[in-house]
């Protein structure tokens, strides 16, 4: 029986409340970061409480009020886990002196910033041709395209610490143009969106003033929402034309169309609030699968974390391994939900609440939230102080690895899997860059030198 009674305001009421404190403590603590735990909490937010709201309204007589109501109650243990972990267990382990801290203060070369950005491009094209749909390449790639962000941000981060405006406007019209990009080039819009929240996130915590962060942060929430509800409206339309071919020109013209009849997000709209239903509500999986799994008892009990382990293991080492990313049939498994389009299964993607639900249940959601809790927040704290001693390189491991930890809808495989290919790009990348500078260094006889306005580091050398 639900603990809540049913009682969906009463869940999500107390969902904002374990954020409060979250952040309440987090503010006490001085907590350092760089985002990852806030852009994850947002990821949670978005993908199993906004759409649950949607069943509050009086005016919105969706279907799915019961599901919804029992996944939305698995993901509040979700952030509550995650929470603890954060603001209970990490800090504990950050200062035993287990994890490798900064303890040097480096000279940051200039032109590195754009030079992780332009990797990014690189990457993002070759995940375009063939190279980069083939075994274990591919998981490479697609953990290069996330150098955009990086290099995105420490572009932005390079004009805040020389207070350039110019630099750091342009590159923040940069980041909010990734959603377009990913949708004439790929179709999806999520990829995009994702990743400008992600640079948002990570410019935020060098706001001065939290009150316009805040006012900020609710625009661009609403801007987001009203972005969705008008992009699911002509989906069809535009997938049809990036898939079907047609050229980019004609991609950016079908584009164009949408925004020409943009509609700003409706509360009252029942037509916007289904589009919020069908496609962000992952609470209603989740309260599926809980009401599946009661029944039939069948449960993985470990299966998927194994196979998320066994991930860590290339293809091209394997090329008979029997694991894949991007969900498969398992949320038909776990739901007993048959989702077919067009005679063909359709891949949903499972999600962490849900993939730790159908192991063993709410112990396996409390028990693999509050490690992701210690170990996103861990990241971030260590990803912080490299950025702050200015330690790029060692910044750009870290914080490329953490945003593998970031895809809250996505499988445990594909998290691993990403959070591998990372850290093979992050070292293959500095690696050449490294390479790079020394020999321009000798060439040209020119020392590298730090950048003007640079923060103290955190430790002094002994």
């Amino acid at each position: 029986m639900s603990v809540f009674r049913d009682n969906l305001p009463l869940i999500l009421a107390c969902w904002m409340a374990v954020l409060a404190i979250m952040v309440v403590a987090r503010q006490r603590k001085h907590t350092a970061g760089v985002g990852l735990v806030l852009t994850y909490v947002i990821s949670l937010w978005l993908n199993y409480w906004v759409a649950s709201l949607v069943y509050v309204a009086p005016w919105y007589l969706g279907p799915n009020l019961n599901v919804t109501t029992s996944g939305a109650e698995q993901s509040l243990y979700a952030v509550a886990a995650f929470a603890f972990g954060s603001i209970a267990i990490a800090p504990f382990l950050i200062q035993s002196g287990i994890l490798p801290r900064a303890t040097v203060r480096h000279e940051m070369d200039p032109r590195l910033p754009q030079a992780y950005l332009l990797a990014g491009a690189f990457f993002f094209l070759l995940g375009s041709t063939f190279i980069g749909k083939l075994p274990t390449v591919s998981a490479i790639v697609s953990s290069g395209q996330q150098l955009i962000v990086v290099g995105l941000g420490l572009c932005w981060w390079q004009g805040w610490l020389e207070h350039d405006r110019k630099r750091m406007f342009f590159y923040l019209a940069l980041s909010m143009l990734l959603p377009a990009v990913t949708v004439a080039t790929r179709g999806f819009l999520l990829q995009g969106a994702i990743a400008t929240i992600t640079f948002l996130v990570f410019i935020s915590n060098f706001s001065r003033s939290k009150i316009r962060m805040i006012i900020a942060a609710g625009l661009m929430a609403y801007l987001g929402i009203s972005v969705y509800v008008t992009y699911m409206r002509d989906r069809a339309e535009i997938r049809k034309s990036v898939w079907g071919g047609d050229s980019l020109s004609d991609r950016w013209d079908r584009i164009q169309q949408t925004l020409g009849t943009f509609e700003l997000f409706d509360p009252t709209n029942p037509l916007h609030l289904q589009r919020i239903d069908d496609r962000m509500n992952q609470s209603a999986l989740v309260g599926s699968a809980v009401i599946h799994l009661e029944e039939t008892k069948d449960y993985a009990r470990g299966e998927t974390l194994y196979d998320a382990v066994l991930a860590l293991i290339p293809r091209a080492l394997w090329p008979d391994k029997p694991i894949s990313a991007g969900s498969g049939n398992l949320v038909s498994r776990f739901t007993g939900i048959d989702f077919q389009t067009g005679g063909g299964q359709t891949s949903v993607g499972i999600g962490a609440v849900l993939e730790f639900y159908a192991n063993f249940g709410t112990m396996g959601v409390l028990c693999g939230f509050l490690i992701l809790g210690i170990l996103v927040t861990s990241l971030d704290v260590l990803a912080t102080e490299r950025l702050m001693n200015s330690d790029l390189s060692g910044f750009v491991l870290i914080y490329l690895t953490g945003l593998a930890f970031l895809q809250v809808g996505g499988q445990l495989v594909e998290v691993t899997a990403t959070a591998a290919g990372s850290i093979i790009v992050a070292l293959a990348v500095n690696k050449y860059l490294h390479r790079y500078q020394r020999k321009t260094a000798l060439q040209t006889g020119i020392p590298a030198t730090g950048l003007p306005g640079a923060p103290p580091p955190l430790h002094h050398n002994p």
